[in-house]
């Protein structure tokens, strides 16, 4: 009976570790890609960037997305002589304080960019961050397999009946 508890035990414990190490792999997909500089005055229409807005720009986009925002990431739908219009994603104020946004489009003055980042897929964050789930993952299974989480207590039998005691 107490092999078959441990067992279940160490079934429920594997099922919520690999649960719980899928949520963080998810989670870091995130972490898998950088702004960098983009070296062209207008980038093209449809990608993914981050618009790094200026004091003026501040001012005049404070009452939309908010006060002392300096970044704007988000899908650039359209750029003009005059303002550049992208649905919102993101955005982090001065501090590095992230705000989610579901795609609202939002028209920014071109005096009030001072400058625009691509976001690029990180190879090397990736492959980092997979290599360490996978030896999570690994290590985790060598721990289970060594049966190293089982309960202290045993049951005693043939001494004259059981008694639960720790060795």
């Amino acid at each position: 009976m107490m092999t078959t508890l441990s067992m279940n035990r160490r079934s429920r414990f594997w099922r919520r570790f690999v649960g719980g190490l899928s949520a963080v792999a998810l989670v870091l997909q995130v972490g898998c890609y950088s702004y960098l500089p983009l070296q062209t005055s207008v980038p093209a229409t449809g990608r993914r960037i981050a618009v790094v807005l200026n004091d003026r720009g501040r001012a005049l986009v404070g009452d939309r997305l908010g006060p002392a925002i300096d970044r704007v990431d988000g899908l650039l739908v359209e750029g003009s002589a005059e303002q550049v219009t992208i649905e919102v994603y993101r955005t982090l104020d001065l501090r590095g304080g992230p705000a989610s946004w579901t795609g609202e489009r939002v028209q920014i003055p071109r005096d009030g960019i001072s400058g625009y980042q691509e976001r690029q897929f990180d190879r090397r964050k990736t492959i980092i961050v997979s290599a360490a789930l996978v030896g999570a993952v690994a290590a985790s299974m060598l721990l289970v397999n060594l049966d190293l989480f089982s309960s202290f207590t045993r049951d005693r039998t043939g001494d004259g009946g059981s008694t639960g005691e720790a060795r």
